[in-house]
């Protein structure tokens, strides 16, 4: 995947959601996450994959707009997304399995320490619970409030939310567990870029 592409075009969607939907233009915002999906996919499809993926998007943004549900997609998409976050933090806190947070901080070196449970744990049910608070806001803004109010909270400002207590989280941690090795958050952040997060997600 080309990631500064994709990040470039991920990070035009919201303008292009807020345009789209404030102009009723639902044609754009469609149109930036068809070639977010794409460009996610490309390098992993041969030349046939790529002109079928890229028909069927064609396709599907075609019938959305003729059915007219092209808006009601726009809308349903934060809550989806923030659905499933909160789902994936939620679902690793079973008595059966290792919060997600937990699989992360041991997989970059932290001790297996009760603390560290405890903190890490901790972390993935505030995770869970701010998306799926996130997720209910959007949809009670997608029912009862303007168009230009839902897009800029569904597709702005909830992401800040979301990078708000990530790097808050930060200086928390270090104060929390200041036995724990820190390298600076640079460092963390390109330790977390090297996990494998197909393990991590897989991990029981």
């Amino acid at each position: 995947m080309n990631t500064p592409l994709a990040a470039c075009v991920a990070l035009s969607y919201p303008v292009a959601v807020v345009l789209g939907v404030t102009f009723e233009i639902p044609l754009v915002p469609l149109a930036i996450l068809a070639s977010l999906i794409l460009v996610a996919a490309w390098a992993s499809l041969a030349t046939t994959g790529r002109g079928v993926l890229a028909a069927s998007l064609a396709v599907g943004i075609s019938l959305l707009l003729l059915g007219g549900m092209a808006t009601w997609l726009l809308y349903a998409l934060p809550v989806l997304i923030m659905g499933l976050l909160s789902l994936l933090f939620a679902r690793s806190l079973r008595s059966d399995s290792t919060p997600l947070i937990t699989r992360y901080a041991l997989a970059m070196g932290a001790s297996d320490t009760a603390a560290v449970h405890r903190y890490t744990r901790n972390l993935t049910i505030t995770w869970a619970l701010l998306c799926a608070g996130l997720a209910i806001v959007s949809a009670w803004l997608a029912l009862f409030a303007t168009a230009t109010t839902w897009a800029l909270f569904a597709n702005g400002i909830n992401y800040l939310f979301l990078a708000g207590l990530f790097l808050l989280e930060y200086p928390l941690r270090r104060w929390l567990l200041r036995d724990e090795p820190h390298n600076g958050f640079l460092a963390y952040l390109m330790e977390l870029a090297r996990v494998d997060h197909h393990r991590m997600l897989r991990h029981p």
